[in-house]
């Protein structure tokens, strides 16, 4: 149907857009790879295929009243590649539908190593986080505060745009002149 996969796709690139847009990138830029989840019926397992690469998250005209058949030739395709036969008298159905969303980013500068003066960072929160000692108040930084010579002693938890960094305890976090993170194991005394 292709009104559905509209819908469903629809409302993925939004989720995708929302993400991308509050991370501060143009969603005009993201590689958008719409893919649709499918199988035999009876079958356990699925297999995922693209049906359609864009740029940017806005354009859906490949989707049109020769979707359907599209997605069984490129599933029988895949299927046909995966296990070396197809059911040609079946009519496989879809299971899920799926975007993977990527942007180019510029590549990071090589390491320059430490020559920034080391000091320690300052929070700019506290959560409570079981590191491995048991629930306690756990300084939290944001990552994009961090500047070269900053270290973060553990436990902490240190918040980034795309992950989290999970600074143990006996640990510390001290970030380069390129403003990469190194994690270093405190000496036991």
């Amino acid at each position: 149907d292709p009104v559905r996969l509209t819908a469903l796709w629809r409302e993925l690139a939004q989720r995708a857009g929302d993400y991308f847009s509050s991370a501060g990138f143009d969603t005009g830029e993201v590689t958008a790879n719409y893919q649709l989840n499918m199988r035999y019926p009876g079958q356990n397992w699925v297999l995922t295929f693209t049906v359609e690469v864009s740029r940017g998250l806005d354009d859906l005209s490949f989707i049109d009243s020769a979707i359907g058949q599209r997605a069984i030739e490129a599933f029988n395709a895949r299927h046909m590649a995966e296990y070396g036969h197809i059911r040609e008298d079946e009519m496989p159905e879809i299971t899920g539908v799926r975007l993977a969303t990527t942007i180019e980013t510029e590549s990071p500068v090589i390491g320059r190593g430490f020559t920034a003066t080391a000091r320690l960072a300052q929070a700019c929160d506290t959560r409570r986080a079981n590191l491995g000692e048991g629930f306690s108040q756990t300084n939290v930084f944001r990552g994009a505060d961090l500047q070269p010579g900053h270290e973060v002693c553990g436990p902490a938890i240190i918040e980034e745009s795309f992950t989290t960094i999970v600074v143990s305890p006996g640990w510390r976090a001290v970030v380069d002149d390129s403003g990469d993170y190194e994690l270093r194991q405190e000496q036991a005394l």
